[in-house]
């Protein structure tokens, strides 16, 4: 029994070596580190979301079969054969290469893959199901933001507003502002109202609320005016049921942040969680995330230190470059 079970763990091996042969091994160090905080630094080019892919598969065909000496007692010697005509170039499906050394494979319904844009995210999703078929659905792999939309639309009524919110884009939200700095008797030659959004914005962004924000100007009369106009805007989206772009990510904080079993709730659901590009995520969405992962710490990062393309949005690279302090036993 000793023999076999060791032969069993040398071919499960050999076979995760042979699957994943696309990978270097770097690439395959990550992909099978199924548990705790891992981060994968790489430059452009070099692969990373087909990374974040590889280990989603790995992880719902295989579970934790790497790191596992364990051997399910139903193997047979026709289990063992499989592995070794594989090896030796015969066609063996996912699914039965998974039966016979898979440990404790994931639910695709417990992941969440977060992505920057609503682009790469459908390739990532059209990816895992050119590798998984119909399991990869069941994958949450979306943007930040349609992510917390998704959860805002069952959960908001905690915050005061209702389901049926309205999504405000760009030009909304700036004929708001001028409203606004109509109302107050704000100069818009002075200030233009563009920029006092992008104040706006910035503030949300940096999670700071119309109070927190006002209690920071000091003697700065501009931010002052600012302090006024970000007061009224948020109550006037408050007034119309309607949410902003940088509220769709700053609410859910604010929901989890308030609303400790809604937050459970949606951990105990995404026990894993991926994030693509992780050196562009602005301070809400590092709250965000590590919310999130507080309680099963199973985050993977991927991320380049040495390029932020959303700096103009508030992407802070102290997120990538502390995470190894935040998350200790990073791998």
């Amino acid at each position: 029994m000793l023999e076999r079970k060791e032969e069993y763990l040398a071919l499960k091996e050999k076979v995760l070596e042979k699957r994943f042969s696309n990978m270097n091994p770097m690439q395959r160090k990550a992909i099978f580190q199924m548990e705790g905080p891992v981060l994968i630094l790489a430059g452009a080019g070099s692969g990373k979301t087909t990374v974040i892919i590889n280990r989603i598969a790995y992880m719902i065909q295989f579970g934790d079969a790497w790191n596992s000496n364990w051997m399910p007692e139903g193997v047979t010697e026709e289990d063992l054969d499989m592995l070794r005509a594989y090896l030796d170039g015969a066609d063996v499906s996912n699914g039965e290469l998974g039966r016979i050394i898979g440990c404790h494979p994931l639910r695709p319904w417990n992941i969440l893959a977060i992505t920057f844009t609503n682009k790469a995210a459908n390739e990532m999703k059209t990816r895992l199901e050119n590798m998984l078929g119909e399991e990869a659905r069941d994958v949450a792999a979306s943007t930040f933001h349609s992510c917390c939309v998704r959860i805002l639309r069952r959960e908001i009524e905690r915050l005061g507003y209702t389901r049926s919110f309205t999504i405000y884009d760009a030009d909304d939200s700036l004929r708001v502002v001028k409203d606004c700095m109509s109302e107050l008797s704000i100069n818009d030659k002075l200030f233009k109202p563009k920029a006092v959004l992008g104040e706006i914005s910035h503030a949300k962004d940096s999670m700071i609320s119309p109070a927190d924000y006002r209690m920071t100007v000091g003697n700065d009369f501009r931010k002052q005016e600012i302090a006024k106009v970000y007061q009224k805007y948020q109550s006037k989206l408050i007034q119309s049921n309607a949410l902003d772009f940088d509220d769709i990510i700053c609410k859910t904080v604010e929901l989890f942040e308030q609303y400790p079993e809604a937050l459970e709730y949606y951990q105990n659901r995404w026990r894993y969680i991926l994030v693509d590009e992780y050196q562009d995520t602005n301070h809400a969405q590092f709250r965000l995330v590590s919310l999130l992962a507080r309680k099963h710490q199973n985050l993977c990062v991927v991320g380049d230190d040495d390029q932020s393309i959303y700096k103009f949005r508030g992407a802070t690279i102290e997120n990538i470059l502390g995470f190894e302090e935040q998350f200790r036993d990073t791998v």
